[in-house]
């Protein structure tokens, strides 16, 4: 039934929740699982920086140390290595294999084994849905919210707009 299953991902926990039940369903059907990643311009930068911020992680070191001790359950980047470039392209790069690393154990763990994981810069529900086509997407898995911020309420999250549009059908994790 299925060949090709696509499973955005941004290590947050719907995210990591629709790997899971991705990987059950590509193991299932001996189907392709593509693992994206669309680096996180605009909630990394921001989000994760007030995020060391409030904490008290950053406490003058530079953004990639400080980013490097959140702790794992509030997102996956516990192991960006603290020497890691203080530039924004340094930490979207490092947080990106750092997510798909997470999400490629967990899909393994959950039944998959056929794994590619891409990484992809621009518009996330665009490059979504250009990586579907591409692809030839069966089924698109992602969870219905990330880590976006108060404007991806207001003008549309991601999977609303990629659920509209996409040339597949998509499954919306809670």
């Amino acid at each position: 039934m299925f060949k090709t299953i696509l499973v955005p991902t941004d290590g947050s926990d719907h995210a990591n929740k629709a790997v899971r039940i991705a990987a059950n369903l590509a193991g299932r059907y001996d189907a392709d699982l593509v693992l994206l990643h669309v680096l996180l311009r605009g909630h990394l930068n921001e989000g994760l920086q007030h995020y060391a911020e409030v904490e008290g992680l950053a406490k003058g070191r530079p953004l990639s140390e400080a980013v490097a001790n959140i702790p794992s359950a509030r997102f996956p980047v516990s192991v960006i290595p603290p020497n890691a470039e203080n530039t924004k392209e340094a930490v979207l790069n490092a947080t990106a294999e750092l997510v798909l690393r997470t999400a490629q154990q967990a899909a393994r763990e959950h039944g998959a084994t056929k794994l590619r994981t891409l990484i992809e810069d621009g518009d996330p529900a665009q490059r979504i849905l250009q990586r579907a086509a591409a692809e030839s997407a069966d089924l698109i898995v992602m969870g219905s919210r990330g880590f976006s911020d108060l404007k991806g309420l207001i003008v549309g999250s991601v999977s609303h707009k990629v659920n509209h549009v996409a040339p597949c059908p998509v499954m919306t994790v809670r």
